[in-house]
């Protein structure tokens, strides 16, 4: 992404504030102005000592002195007041950015997710952000101010001294050439620096989500060791943008003494031969230095300003990333949904090359139970995301009460659907709030009662806050099995029309298995179900079973037909259970 169009972007967060940069504006001129009077004073009060002082001398002194500390602590509460005012406009601006990043998130299409690592995701929201915060905050109003003192500051050396400003010009054509290709050097390895960034975030959120399984086969030392060697090759890339970065202010300061000293020789000389007094020469080293200071404060100004670039075009390429279609604009009467679903010759590919459902027709009618069983990357699981609409199909139709779904909007398709994973999810909060999560008008009583269908509403009242008890996902408060419980409560509340069950009593033990059957056949009453065998004995009951293989339905039937059919399924059956 080129640097006008990184700009092109920001330019409308900061246009927001322009009305603010304008006044900032306004107090930096002053305070340049109230900064440039004072080396002239300086200047005039040197000229006033000499060896027989009068009176008059001393108060003119008097009167220079009592302005310079005026200038100085006037240029002192301005700056002051543009860094507060700066700080706060640049947190405004980042918290919008932020913003925007995470409602980003939320319309990527999932995909999305297999293709960037959590890791980059949280790299950009917080560190690529933070950057541009920080960087924003530290220029500010500083390259519009710095201008300004060095235009006021040439135009007074010039006045002073056409001869020795040209040293000065030359010295600065130096530093400049200089400087250039340090500066283009840096902007690279910076972008560098947060890629290997969000390589780090990831492999420590990697890390933390599977520590169970980083102790179960003592993989510590090595996780260790993999970590240092990406902290490793962080810190090599983080100390090459350092350098290059950290070149700036020690060449300006070496070649601005080198300055001084040949102004100072040559002034010298100048006075020597009557061009100038020694009140002048004062009055031009201290411009000079008024000169030196903003321009090697936009040199570090510039540097800052690759940091802005690096970080914006990581940040606008994230909010650049295509989002997810709102599908269809027709819109879907709750009330008047049947509850029946048909796949017609549908096809599927996650990578438009390899296919993973071939020709899959079947129809699950109003209040049955559809069960999906095969081996292990059949496709059970992309018929879910199909009817999910997280993904879209390649050919084919598929049919909600004979109506093409892909005619309805995603989000109105979705919300007919619950879901019970073999993974239940909680977010941190109370159990209340788990429950009532994305029907938050429901009222208490509607929260216990779907804690009672679910079988989770005993265990809520012994623990000590009730359904004030805060619970997270990684927290132990709840057993696997009470997990799983307030999920499907979860999903009474918010009475789907459809059901999707994935192996939801897998991982449990016996007694808390028999709880959650219970609580799923309270569920599944009265709605069509989808459910992902894994445990054929779970399944004998299903008004359909389709066996998957390779993309393709094999077998369809109930228990009983598939078993008299002694096919696949009938293998797959006494396989498991053989004793």
């Amino acid at each position: 992404m080129k640097n006008k169009d990184i700009i092109k972007k920001l330019t409308p967060y900061l246009k927001e504030y322009k009305y603010h940069f304008i006044f900032m504006i306004f107090l930096a001129i002053i305070g340049n102005i109230l900064t440039l009077v004072g080396p002239y004073l300086v200047g005039k009060a040197i000229n006033q000592i000499h060896k027989s002082m009068t009176r008059e001398n001393f108060i003119f002194l008097g009167k220079i002195s009592i302005c310079l500390l005026f200038t100085y602590i006037g240029g002192a509460f301005l700056s002051l007041t543009q860094n507060i005012k700066m700080n706060r406009i640049s947190q405004q601006i980042v918290n919008s950015m932020r913003k925007n990043a995470f409602e980003k998130i939320h319309k990527f299409p999932l995909m999305m997710f297999n293709k960037m690592s959590q890791g980059n995701i949280i790299t950009i929201l917080i560190n690529d952000i933070d950057n541009i915060s920080s960087s924003l905050s530290q220029i500010g109003t500083r390259i519009i101010v710095n201008i300004l003192t060095i235009s006021i500051a040439l135009a007074i050396m010039i006045y002073i001294s056409p001869s020795l400003t040209l040293i000065q010009m030359i010295l600065v054509a130096i530093t400049g050439f200089f400087l250039k290709n340090i500066t283009k050097k840096s902007k690279e390895k910076r972008r560098v620096q947060q890629r290997y960034l969000g390589k780090l975030n990831s492999y420590v959120d990697e890390i933390l989500t599977g520590q169970a399984e980083v102790k179960s086969f003592s993989y510590e030392q090595r996780a260790i060791e993999n970590f240092r060697e990406l902290n490793r090759a962080y810190k090599t890339n983080a100390i090459k943008a350092i350098f290059f970065s950290g070149f700036n202010f020690p060449t300006l300061n070496f070649i601005n003494n080198i300055g001084y000293s040949l102004i100072i020789f040559v002034g010298a000389l100048f006075m020597l031969k009557g061009k100038i007094n020694l009140g002048e020469l004062s009055s031009f080293i201290i411009y000079s230095k008024l000169f030196n200071r903003p321009i090697a404060s936009i040199s570090e100004a510039y540097n800052i300003i690759q940091t802005v670039f690096v970080s914006s075009e990581r940040f606008f390429g994230f909010m650049d990333l295509q989002e997810d279609d709102k599908g269809g604009d027709k819109n879907i009467d709750l009330k008047k949904v049947e509850g029946n679903i048909q796949f017609q010759d549908v096809s599927f590919s996650y990578d438009g090359k390899t296919p993973v459902l071939k020709d899959l027709s079947f129809e699950a009618k109003r209040g049955q139970t559809v069960a999906i069983v095969g081996p292990t990357g059949g496709g059970k699981t992309t018929i879910v995301n199909l009817l999910m609409r997280f993904y879209d199909i390649n050919s084919g139709k598929i049919f909600l009460d004979k109506k093409d779904i892909y005619e309805y909007g995603k989000a109105d398709v979705r919300r007919l659907f619950g879901m019970v994973l073999q993974d239940s999810w909680l977010f941190t909060g109370t159990i209340r709030d788990n429950i009532k999560y994305g029907n938050e008008n429901l009222s208490d009583e509607d929260i216990i009662n779907s804690a009672k269908v679910a079988c989770a509403h005993d265990f809520i009242k012994k623990l000590p806050l009730g359904y004030d008890t805060v619970v997270s996902e990684d927290n132990m408060v709840l057993s696997q099995g009470q997990k799983q419980l307030i999920t499907i409560a979860r999903i009474i509340a918010s009475d789907p029309k459809f059901l999707i069950l994935d192996e939801a009593t897998s991982g449990v033990d016996t007694r808390t298995e028999l709880r959650l059957q219970k609580a799923i056949a309270n569920l599944i009453k009265d709605r069509t179900s989808f459910v992902i065998a894994h445990r054929l004995s779970t399944i004998k009951s299903a008004n359909l079973i389709l066996v998957l293989k390779d993309g393709r339905i094999i077998e369809q039937g109930t228990h009983k037909k598939l078993m008299e059919l002694k096919g696949f399924y009938y293998t797959m059956y006494n396989t498991q259970y053989a004793i």
